[in-house]
């Protein structure tokens, strides 16, 4: 009788859930210093994923995202998707499951997909991001198509998607996504992207160096310290701005 109660005082201390792991420091980003090898490494397979879901999506719809002449419902007025970019890719990131839980037609605060928010798959997490964030840091460059012409100064225009030969400069010398500081980071189903305006600036708290992935689906590691002029280089796909990787790739 005794032992028994004992064994049950000794389950009751017991904790029914172990504590959260607390983040390596070698994987936090800090602001002013170059990312470590050690998070270079763990944020690469996050972002050669989402290359590979964006190559297989442009496969499927010719363009990175849904084309709104085939799926007008999935825009608002002023040409932006309703839901983030990340959502358009779960299909291709085995979360067709999750995808089709979502109403494409509706804003992604309205109460039916502001409640899905909370299953936020971990691709779209950095390696020092908190386990319960809704959050990401994997952005992209939003810019406006210019009246009267098809030109554009990032992947990701307004209206009318992009196509992979929309990169005149070559998908090699081209930015698809970028990740930001912790203060930039937004809810992995909000529209909506960074300036390209200042390029540099919309980076936020980021470290020295900043990881990327690059149209053609490679990772890179570049400096941040690049003035504008060479950031717009290579986040847009027709200006034929030259520039040198050797120059902008910083090592890990």
């Amino acid at each position: 009788m005794d032992k028994k109660t004992d064994t049950t005082a000794e389950n009751s201390q017991t904790p029914a859930k172990s504590e959260e792991q607390p983040i390596d420091p070698k994987l936090v980003v800090k602001s002013g210093e170059p990312m470590t090898l050690e998070r270079y490494k763990a944020v690469m397979p996050n972002l050669k994923q989402l290359g590979l879901s964006f190559h297989n999506l442009h496969e499927a719809n010719k363009y990175f995202l849904p084309p709104p002449k085939e799926h007008p419902e999935y825009y608002d007025a002023n040409g932006r998707l309703k839901v983030s970019w990340r959502v358009h890719l779960l299909p291709f990131l085995d979360q067709k499951e999750l995808y089709g839980q979502f109403k494409l037609d509706e804003a992604w605060d309205s109460p039916h997909n502001a409640a899905l928010a909370k299953n936020m798959p971990d691709i779209f997490r950095s390696p020092d991001s908190p386990a319960d964030s809704t959050k990401t840091r994997f952005r992209v460059f939003e810019c406006e198509r210019e009246k009267g012409s098809n030109q554009i100064s990032s992947m990701f225009p307004l209206g009318t998607p992009s196509r992979i030969r929309d990169t005149l400069d070559g998908t090699s010398n081209t930015i698809l996504v970028v990740e930001v500081g912790p203060d930039q980071a937004v809810e992995w189903t909000k529209p909506g992207g960074l300036s390209v305006a200042q390029p540099q600036e919309e980076l936020g708290a980021s470290g020295t160096t900043v990881a990327v992935l690059i149209a053609d689906g490679s990772i890179a590691l570049i400096k941040r310290d690049l003035d504008d002029r060479l950031w717009k280089g290579i986040v847009g796909p027709q200006d034929r701005i030259a520039f040198d990787w050797d120059r902008i790739k910083a090592n890990p």
